[in-house]
């Protein structure tokens, strides 16, 4: 048994585990399910060839690329451009390259299309989200963009999650001006390494979307967007962010 991450981890004999997945991600399936595969041992482990194996219904297999190494305390996000996880009555096997068992999750369902997903705690799995370590800038790039002030985000260990810009709000779907919004927003950042700095007073909404600061080529992203014309500020208290400067 591990400590990571604030839980207790029971290891396998191989030591890698299935660390969390999301069957059911925010907007479409298609592209966005992830599963997060993790290494807490001090050694590090070829998984090239390795397998993940869905088990309900005709069961579906993704192949992980040869000669990929999983280094001690890393993970890697496996997420294949189509839909491959059952939202119900699903299991995950993670096989070695002669097809023997190293890890699997219990059968779970998941009907909620957001961020929430579910991940390991000991020999459980837990269903929502996780606070994320305060003060930390997180990595990713950017998948979507679904409007004006929302995005979906793909990271390293958390796969994609739908992120909500804080402190501001764009224009709505059937407002004058939506569509010139979603798209500044798709030319400034789609496809670009982008850096978050979550709100820590309040990291999710009620929609569990990450409220975060995004920076984009080190610009505030969130300020340029009000800047710009494409949204309002919109303060809403607990915040780090005094959004109320932005409109300056």
């Amino acid at each position: 048994m591990r400590y990571e991450r604030g839980f207790y981890i029971d290891l396998p004999p191989f030591g890698v585990i299935i660390y969390a997945f999301d069957q059911n991600p925010a907007g479409l399936d298609e592209g966005n399910e992830w599963v997060a595969i993790h290494n807490p041992t001090n050694k590090s482990v070829d998984i090239g060839n390795w397998t993940l194996e869905t088990t309900n219904g005709s069961t579906a297999s993704v192949w992980i690329a040869e000669g990929t190494i999983l280094y001690p305390g890393a993970y890697i996000t496996i997420s294949p451009s189509y839909r491959w996880i059952d939202n119900n009555n699903e299991s995950i096997i993670l096989r070695d390259a002669v097809s023997d068992v190293v890890d699997r999750t219990r059968v779970v369902n998941d009907n909620e299309s957001d961020n929430r997903y579910w991940m390991r705690n000991n020999s459980e799995w837990t269903f929502g989200v996780r606070d994320l370590e305060k003060g930390e800038l997180w990595s990713g790039y950017v998948k979507n963009v679904v409007d004006g002030d929302t995005i979906d985000v793909h990271f390293n260990i958390c796969g994609i999650q739908r992120v909500r810009l804080v402190g501001i709000d764009a224009l709505e779907i059937g407002e004058e001006g939506y569509e010139k919004a979603k798209e500044f927003l798709n030319e400034t950042c789609i496809w670009k390494e982008v850096k978050l700095d979550v709100d820590d007073m309040r990291q999710y909404d009620t929609h569990y979307r990450i409220l975060a600061v995004v920076y984009v080529d080190e610009t505030n992203l969130n300020k340029t967007i009000v800047r710009e014309g494409y949204a309002k500020v919109l303060y809403i208290p607990p915040s780090e962010f005094d959004c109320r400067e932005w409109g300056g």
